[in-house]
């Protein structure tokens, strides 16, 4: 059977379920374990939030501290611990022993290390650095005085790091072909989206309404929730190693003896992406106009979404006095981002193949830049909006600078897994194969990096430099507008130059044939 033959299907069926019977053992048990680990890695994110902004003398100030003294070694050490792993191990094995790493922490954190936080955190130590150092330097402090927060904080954050990007999708793309993942990664993403939404609810009644009898016994409710948040994670990992027993002994062993495709090693080994460093990034995009734009399209989403999330988490410190319920609303938020995302996702091609890329694309700047001006808005016009937020929505200008962010982020983030990363992926189609590899390479490299790293060493200079999160509210707002007006000019002028190189092959190729391009 050649690759043609076995790439066809009818036109529902290339859109819902582009997968063949043999595949679909296979599919249907890496979508249940990307499920699994998304649905851990959700909950984790909302929880390791809201432990860090209703902790004592902490805010959402410490957030960029964390980010760069915090997450930069944490990622450089469990990238080195990963890789001593593999010296010794094999690849199915580092899985086990990663996953129980995870569990082993979170569960010590649940039961002992929260508990007793209040001994084992550096009181003194942080209570001599607040004397001496200006009040700048308090989310630096937080970071060393509630050590344990930081420590949940980053493992956390390094599930995605670790165990998604690195242990999932690295053995996902080890054992699917090129032309299986041009099918199939469409529908893992969607799963992606889906996954937010069934661990938000499963979140939700675990705060609410499971209450497990032999957690009565903790100080207070919060403390409870936590260990039964971690209970429920430690089961997803469990499972996710079972699943993942089972589809290395089941699945993938009798795929290689049933179906084995020519051609398929060396098409693989081709589409690996090269390294580049950072300065071999600049050089690379600056050579290219097609290039440079989408670049700073990249490094603008990574600067606007880390200056959007400090703001508004500063505000839901101070909204949400209690932790439950902070983290009820922001499991809600996550639930909204996965129902919206998926609609998205499974809209995505409709909305290109009809409105066009550059309409799609700037979505997701023009919610950011929509519901961010309502954000600030009431956040600094509300004693004279007092009046009108009450009559039209029964709440305070506060209230409602809180849910305008909270609509931004979900919104903003939604769009950003559905039709961002999309349109993105699909404005590498019409470059030369060299350009693709190393373009992609450069961007994703230069974009995430520069972007996270930069954004929050802004928010430190601020920080210091003005003493709190909200006095440096005006100039972040400043430089969000910049950086916001440049992604949309850059989103337009991608979009004339991608209309251009498309124009040709569409007039080439068949309708179909076009239409299958632009919607891969």
């Amino acid at each position: 059977m050649n690759k043609e033959n076995r790439d066809q299907f009818s036109l529902l069926r290339s859109i819902f379920w582009p997968v063949h019977r043999w595949e679909v053992k296979k599919v249907l048990s890496m979508l249940l374990l990307l499920f699994l680990l998304c649905m851990s890695h959700g909950i984790l994110r909302n929880l390791k939030d809201t432990i860090i902004l209703t902790a004592k003398h902490s805010g959402a100030e410490v957030i960029p501290f964390i980010k760069v003294w915090g997450m930069l070694p944490g990622v450089f050490i469990a990238t080195w611990f990963y890789t001593r792993l593999r010296r010794y191990f094999k690849k199915e094995n580092v899985f086990y022993i990663i996953i129980s790493c995870f569990i082993a922490y979170l569960l010590l954190f649940a039961f002992y290390l929260y508990p007793n936080s209040e001994q084992l955190h550096l009181e003194k130590l942080g209570g001599w650095l607040s004397s001496i150092l200006p009040q700048g330097f308090q989310g630096f402090i937080a970071l060393i005085r509630n050590w344990t927060f930081t420590s949940f904080y980053i493992i956390s954050e390094l599930w995605a790091v670790i165990v998604l990007s690195i242990l999932y999708w690295g053995f996902t793309n080890d054992c699917t072909q090129v032309h299986e993942a041009k099918r199939t990664y469409g529908i893992l993403n969607i799963g992606s989206n889906v996954a937010p939404i069934i661990g938000g609810t499963l979140a939700l009644t675990f705060t609410s309404t499971v209450s497990f009898p032999f957690l009565s016994s903790m100080e207070d409710q919060w403390t409870q929730t936590i260990c039964q948040l971690i209970i429920l994670v430690s089961f997803l990992g469990l499972a996710s190693m079972g699943l993942y027993y089972w589809i290395n002994r089941k699945v993938l062993i009798s795929e290689k003896k049933e179906h084995a495709f020519e051609g398929d090693d060396q098409e693989t080994k081709t589409s690996k992406k090269p390294r580049l460093s950072l300065r071999e990034s600049v050089r690379y995009i600056l050579k290219s106009p097609y290039l440079v734009p989408l670049a700073v399209i990249f490094l603008c989403y990574n600067i606007s979404i880390n200056f959007t999330d400090v703001l508004w988490k500063e505000q839901l410190k101070r909204f949400f006095t209690d932790p439950n319920d902070m983290l009820q609303h922001m499991t809600k938020i996550t639930v909204g981002i996965g129902i919206l995302a998926t609609i998205g996702g499974v809209l995505f091609s409709f909305m290109v193949m009809r409105l066009g890329w550059t309409f799609t694309a700037i979505i997701t700047p023009f919610v950011m830049t929509t519901l961010g001006i309502g954000f600030f808005t009431f956040m600094f016009c509300g004693d004279s909006l007092t009046a009108l937020s009450s009559a039209l929505f029964g709440l305070t200008p506060f209230a409602m600078t809180v849910y305008c962010g909270s609509i931004q982020n979900c919104l903003s983030k939604a769009s950003k897994y559905s039709v961002f990363d999309a349109t993105k992926e699909l404005a590498f189609l019409p470059l030369n194969p060299e350009s693709k590899l190393k373009g992609k390479a450069a961007i994703d490299g230069l974009g995430s990096g520069l972007g996270k790293s930069g954004s929050s060493l802004t928010y430190q200079g601020f920080i210091i430099l003005l003493g709190s999160v909200a006095l440096s509210t005006p100039y972040i707002a400043g430089i969000l507008l910049i950086v916001l007006t440049a992604w949309i000019y850059c989103v337009i002028s991608v979009g004339r130059q991608f209309k251009k190189l498309t124009a040709a092959d569409q007039t080439a190729a068949p309708a179909h044939v076009a239409e299958a391009e632009l919607s891969q």
